[in-house]
């Protein structure tokens, strides 16, 4: 994108503002990893410990520092996530008694919108130090994983909404569409 994406406006507020706010009606604690550029409300910031290594990376500082035994990890990019979506993702990860309980649409994992155990924080210290920097790769090695399909997810929202994520202006331009300017 050329700049901070989590800055960009959608529907009148930037990306982690919106992912902030969801998170907020629905989790008792809000951590932002990396680099934290922007005061949000009910909003705590840690410094990735191993900065430029990646979304792994700050997932890892986020579940150093929660106070909490289930974490809700979510990339700062997801204009449309539903605090409906998280409180169902984060009630599963108890049901199945999981280690994650990841959503899954058209065969491609979405494990930066995804409710994880707190306890396998040793497994992504593991993970990185094996150079492993990819989510996805981490959580197929994980042995305890729930995969929620699309039909799990229809009743909160049309999923390619729910699960996007704004990568290019491509996807900028369609999020603002959707959000209706």
């Amino acid at each position: 994108m050329g700049r901070d994406k989590l800055a960009l406006e959608v529907g009148g507020e930037t990306l982690i503002q919106h992912v902030a706010n969801a998170l907020s009606r629905r989790c008792d604690e809000v951590i932002l990893a990396g680099r934290v550029n922007e005061v949000l409300r009910n909003v705590r910031g840690v410094e990735d410990a191993r900065p430029g290594e990646g979304p792994l990376a700050g997932l890892e500082a986020g579940l150093r520092e929660a106070r909490f035994p289930l974490v809700f990890a979510a990339a700062g990019d997801l204009p449309f996530l539903s605090p409906e979506l998280i409180s169902y993702l984060l009630d599963e990860l108890v049901g199945r008694g999981v280690q994650a309980v990841v959503p899954r649409r058209g065969g491609r994992l979405h494990p930066l919108c995804a409710a994880y155990q707190r306890s396998i924080l040793p497994h992504v210290v593991s993970a990185l130090d094996e150079g492993v920097r990819s989510v996805g790769e981490f959580v197929g090695r994980l042995g305890r994983v729930a995969y929620v399909e699309e039909a799990e997810i229809l009743p909160f929202g049309d999923p390619d909404m729910l699960l996007m994520n704004v990568n290019t202006p491509g996807d900028l331009r369609r999020a603002r569409e959707l959000a209706g300017g």
